[in-house]
């Protein structure tokens, strides 16, 4: 049974390091920080055999990308996985709830207990496995930071560590106590976790969603009394659990309310427990010898028994011709078993850990043979690779470089550290794409930042073993048959973005893209002078669409998230999905030693975020935004303002408990957070048709929540925040798509507006709320032709989308949010954008920088800019929507 062990990605600006255990029958994955789906669809590695997957700490650095990879998972037709982790892992699945439900998918959460635990079944302080199947067994290791004067043992089940932190006081507001009666907190977490992934099938017949193993062995059964044939005995089946869509029901009555927060570690973050792991692959049993079974004179019928490890008795004749029984053990015919292989995931975020590490390897009984040169020990279990994922000041550590030479000499060390560690480009496929689009325009598609050259070379880190690198992405090491670490060749050719970067040759452009780009530059140059005027309110504001996928990211587009800089006012960002922060930093820059440059500066300014709705690709980017803010240094000295609906503060507060965000409290620099609700248009007396018409009920809506006595607060935190930005007005508007949607239409005291569709269909009302705006920001999720399906979907097609411009009287329309399975939707045949038609019309693309003056630009380029992207498409081998779940938004 052959195996593997792959690099899906490393610490990078967007990625945090991600492993991969590959079976032919299964594969096991090794945390999931923010973009691993997409970093798994840049690969092009498949997932749908995927049996578990382990995170080392809970959070935003290995858990961000949880929710994406979960939907990749579920929406691959996958039947459940087994989700493991630190304690705190049940509450950060619950913490999704809102955002995510499949109903055909079942997620088993096993926390790691905070003592190592034994098993009465194996030999003393034998751990209990946290995940075991027929390829490997996997132990969890439950590590805390030691304080100087703590007392750290791990030679037994029991071990001394100083106590945990005093738990934090009690955040206004919140609701602490489970919302179902006689559930205690961590039941409820479980509840909800188990009733977001039911594992429920449709009947053949219809009706209502049921358990699949309930189907299987006839309506009721399982909970029916079990009848003993052999003594005609009637014996009691297991109690029945309450109904499943019941139960679901009844937790879903309660998912608006706060989770019970999880206050193991407080606010502390650097005190809470982490996990490393051990996979220990299979023992495979030697060949089975024929012709040594038939000299033993074994016969035909019993060397079944030897192959399944039983003894077996056979009758011989002596030299006298005397018969003798002979018992014939399984070593006697069959070549002695493999060793099992092993690898090690060491997460060590911070030199506090390191004694219990340390401790853990060489004073248990179990895990210290894994650390050992005995050939005594390496005849039970062979390591033969580990993965170190060291924090700040980690691997310079004496301590952690005597511990690692401590293993056997023939183990790869495979590190991972940001101090040390280039920062290569991770979507190369989208970074290549840019490359020639910056031939195009260099102002208007700059090239993504990145280093191909460590902060702090390896080298200079002396007393590391001598089989000792840097982890890097696609390596990939065989565990059987046993290899050292090589790159993945299969996966390296898609790259076709860093070797041109690294053979210091201009990118070479084929005939048509070439062609292309002179028509484009030519038409571009031929209507400059015609547009050569003052400049007007608002043509100075920049636009960078950070994400234009809908539903799930692909190679070359990220999710949902657009910025825009005010000058001299500050940034706002128009929704935040998953992988936010790393396009910033791609976009910006990332100086982990410079707070006051690229990303960092652009994240300390940023005084707005505006949440459209409660679907993944939208929102999950948040935390992450809100976590490196807490890093900032200087911290930030005005306030964030976050506007969303009422599940989106539930989400954050829930994530809030596993990590400091910055909602403990407003203060001068912190998060506020207001409903969209309360900020409602309403048409003006003229157009008073438009709610005496409007079917949708958005107005009646509107009106209960203001006369509610939670909207004046967040008018209040409204106020301030129009004032911070120089907003003449800021005004929501609900729109006809899931998950509570809502449209946003904001007004400058300089003269200028931007409205911002998120999901909609085509909306009359919507076209009246931003009439004359200087940019309609819009949704074209569908090409055209399909207005059926987005009329289901409940989204635009690109036509419609560009009717409703017309009709607001739009200055400019951008369009975004294309599907991935529907990736050329873009442009007809008209020839309409050479024309410059009103509005001015553009299509957006990841990390394309412009002022809105400058906008047109972009409308003559769309062409040229779709036909590089399919052309590197095409140059790739690769399918846009390979491997891409539907989605259900």
């Amino acid at each position: 049974m052959n195996w593997s062990v792959s690099v899906v990605s490393t610490a990078t600006s967007d990625t945090e390091p991600t492993i991969i255990v590959t079976f032919d029958n299964g594969k096991y994955v090794f945390n999931a920080g923010e973009n691993t789906g997409r970093t798994w669809t840049q690969s092009r590695r498949h997932w749908r055999k995927s049996k578990g997957l382990f995170v080392t700490s809970v959070g935003t650095q290995q858990c961000a990308g949880l929710t994406g990879v979960l939907m990749f998972f579920a929406d691959g037709l996958m039947k459940g996985l087994d989700v493991v982790g630190p304690q705190g892992l049940t509450h950060y699945l619950a913490s999704m709830r809102h955002h995510m439900f499949r109903s055909g998918f079942s997620v088993k959460c096993v926390e790691i207990p905070p003592a190592p635990s034994s098993s009465a079944d194996t030999e003393p302080a034998a751990p209990v496995p946290v995940f075991k199947d027929e390829n490997v067994t996997v132990y969890g290791i439950p590590i805390y930071p030691t304080p100087p004067d703590a007392i750290v043992s791990t030679s037994s089940a029991k071990r001394k560590r100083s106590p945990l932190p005093s738990k934090r006081p009690a955040m206004a507001g919140i609701q602490y106590k489970s919302p179902l009666p006689g559930v205690d907190a961590q039941e409820y977490r479980r509840l909800t976790v188990e009733n977001m992934f039911p594992r429920l099938v449709q009947p053949p017949g219809g009706g209502p969603p049921k358990d699949p193993d309930e189907q299987k062995q006839g309506k009721g059964k399982r909970h029916k009394q079990q009848v003993d044939a052999k003594s005609a005995k009637m014996v009691a089946g297991p109690e029945p659990p309450p109904p499943l869509m019941e139960v679901y029901n009844e937790a879903y009555a309660h998912k608006n309310k706060y989770l019970p927060p999880f206050e193991e570690y407080g606010l502390d973050m650097s005190k809470k427990m982490t996990a490393c792991y051990v996979l220990v692959g299979p023992r495979t049993r030697g060949k089975f010898d024929a012709k040594k079974a038939e000299t033993l004179g074994v016969f035909r019928t019993d060397r079944a028994k030897l192959i399944k490890g039983q003894t077996v008795t056979i009758t011989i004749k002596d030299a006298d011709g005397n018969e003798i029984q002979r018992i014939v053990k399984p070593e006697d015919c069959i070549a002695q078993s493999e060793i099992p292989k092993v690898m090690l995931l060491l997460d060590v975020p911070t030199p506090t850990h390191i004694p219990q590490v340390v401790a853990t390897f060489t004073e248990n009984p179990f895990y210290s043979r894994f650390h050992s040169k005995s050939e005594n020990d390496q005849s039970e279990y062979r390591v033969h690779i580990i993965y170190h994922l060291c924090g700040p000041g980690v691997l310079e550590d004496e301590r952690y470089k005597a511990f690692m030479r401590g293993f056997a000499n023939h183990v790869n060390h495979q590190i991972s550290s940001r101090e040390h560690g280039p920062d290569p480009v991770t979507f190369t496929s989208a970074a290549f794409s840019q490359l020639r689009l910056h031939q195009l325009d260099a102002d208007m598609f700059p090239l993504p930042q990145f280093s191909l050259v460590a902060r702090r070379d390896l080298s200079s880190v002396t007393g590391l073993p001598a089989k000792a690198e840097l982890l890097s992405p696609n390596r990939i090491v065989m565990m059987r048959p046993l290899t050292d670490p090589c790159d993945d060749e299969e996966i390296a050719k898609y790259d076709l973005f860093h070797p041109v970067i690294t053979s210091g040759m201009p990118v070479s452009l084929p005939e048509s893209i070439s062609n292309e780009f002179a028509a484009a530059k030519a038409r571009v140059q031929r209507h400059v002078d015609e547009r050569a005027q003052d400049k007007k309110p608002g043509d100075d504001v920049e636009v960078i669409p950070l994400g234009t996928s809908s539903a799930v990211p692909s190679k070359y587009r990220n999710v949902s998230s657009t910025l825009i800089r005010i000058p001299n006012w500050g940034n706002i960002l128009l929704d935040a999905g998953e992988g936010t922060w790393g396009q910033l930093t791609r976009m910006f820059g990332d100086d982990i030693d410079n707070h006051t440059t690229g990303a960092w500066d652009v994240l300390r300014n940023l005084k707005f975020i505006f949440l459209s709705h409660m679907h993944g690709d939208h929102h999950v980017g948040t935390a992450k935004l809100l976590a490196m803010r807490k890093l900032l240094k200087p911290s930030p000295n005005q306030a964030l303002f976050i506007v969303g609906n009422r599940n989106h503060e539930v989400y954050l507060r829930d994530q809030s408990s596993l990590e400091d965000l910055g909602l403990s409290g407003p203060g001068r620099n912190g998060v506020i957070f207001m409903q969209s609700g309360f900020f409602h248009w309403f048409p003006p007396e003229e157009r008073k048709e438009l709610m005496e018409n409007d079917t949708f009920q958005r107005f009646e809506i509107a009106r209960k929540l203001l006369n509610s006595s939670w909207a004046e607060p967040s008018l209040k935190s409204g106020k301030e925040m129009c004032r911070a930005l120089g907003l003449e007005s800021f005004q929501t508007l609900r729109v006809n798509h899931g998950g509570g949607c809502y449209a946003v239409i904001l007004k400058h005291q300089d003269g200028w507006s931007i409205v911002y569709s998120a999901d909609t269909p085509p909306d009359a009302v919507l076209a009246a709320a931003g009439e004359n705006c200087k940019l309609l920001i819009h949704e074209a999720t569908l090409a055209d032709g399909q207005e059926d399906l987005a009329l289901a979907k409940k989204h635009s097609t690109f036509s419609q989308a560009r009717k409703i411009g017309e009709q607001m009287k739009a200055e400019n329309l951008l369009l975004t949010h294309f599907s991935a399975r529907f990736p050329k939707i873009m442009l007809g045949d008209d020839g309409k954008i050479d024309e410059l038609p009103h509005p001015t019309l553009a299509l957006a693309v990841d990390h394309v920088r412009f002022v809105i003056g400058d906008m047109w630009k972009l409308g003559v380029y769309s062409r040229a800019v779709e036909g590089t992207i399919f052309e590197t498409n095409a140059e790739e081998g690769g399918d846009e929507d390979d491997e891409l779940p539907s989605g259900p938004w």
